[in-house]
């Protein structure tokens, strides 16, 4: 039986450990992709700006730091999620300046090349994609059923402090730990969605490249072995 290809998470929240590899198995099960895992942890990078901060291997800070911890475990694939806050939009202001996301998987590639690696940066914070999936978490009764937002769908990834919305909206404290991975069962992989989220369809577009390139790369190494027992 060949083995199952195994991609493994980098996360920086505690809320998104859990619940990007649930958004994963939850998306392989989608696809029909009965020959993918993921471990039940993601890898954290403790700390906001813990991936995005230069190379540190002594303090443990940079992207590439975790990339390294990754690539020992000999992973099929590395999808490093994380939040833009603000950084996307200041960003986007300076045109000469590379974006977040090609930045991060720059680095990230520098370090581990012959791994299939994607870099999916949420706009603004995961939490955005909860409000865009707003009437799926109604009907899955996760969100009360008269709970609206005031902002158009259209716009909203244009909103900040989407944890303080998602309080107002359960009429409860929001609590990432618990609710991300909860609330990551309800994320809709349909068009609609990725209409109404730009960040969430990049993800979408991410996994479908990253499983493709896990693919691919298996099979061209299946090919190196086979040559190389021919020579011999």
């Amino acid at each position: 039986m060949r083995p199952r290809y195994r991609i493994l998470a980098i996360v920086e929240g505690h809320g998104e450990q859990r619940a990007v590899p649930a958004l994963l198995r939850r998306w392989f099960q989608h696809r029909r992709f009965r020959d993918f895992e993921t471990r039940d942890l993601a890898i954290r990078a403790p700390g906001s700006g813990a991936l995005k901060c230069p190379h540190d291997a002594e303090d443990e800070l940079g992207i590439e730091y975790y990339v390294e911890l990754a690539a020992r475990e000999r992973p099929d694939g590395i999808l490093v999620m994380l939040d833009a806050d603000d950084e996307c939009l200041e960003r986007a202001g300076t045109p000469s300046r590379q974006g977040l996301g090609p930045e991060l998987l720059e680095r990230a590639r520098s370090v581990a090349p012959r791994i299939p690696i994607e870099v999916v940066v949420a706009n603004r914070e995961y939490e955005v994609w909860f409000l865009a999936a707003l009437a799926s978490l109604r009907r899955a009764a996760r969100i009360p059923r008269g709970a609206r937002l005031a902002t158009p769908l259209s716009d909203i990834e244009t909103l900040r402090d989407c944890k303080k919305r998602m309080t107002r909206l359960l009429g409860r404290p929001y609590e990432p730990t618990t609710d991300q991975p909860d609330f990551t069962g309800f994320l809709p992989f349909t068009s609609a969605m990725a209409h109404r989220s730009r960040s969430y369809r990049k993800l979408l577009k991410a996994l479908e490249a990253l499983t493709s390139a896990a693919r691919q790369n298996r099979r061209q190494s299946s090919r190196r072995a086979s040559a190389r027992k021919q020579d011999t």
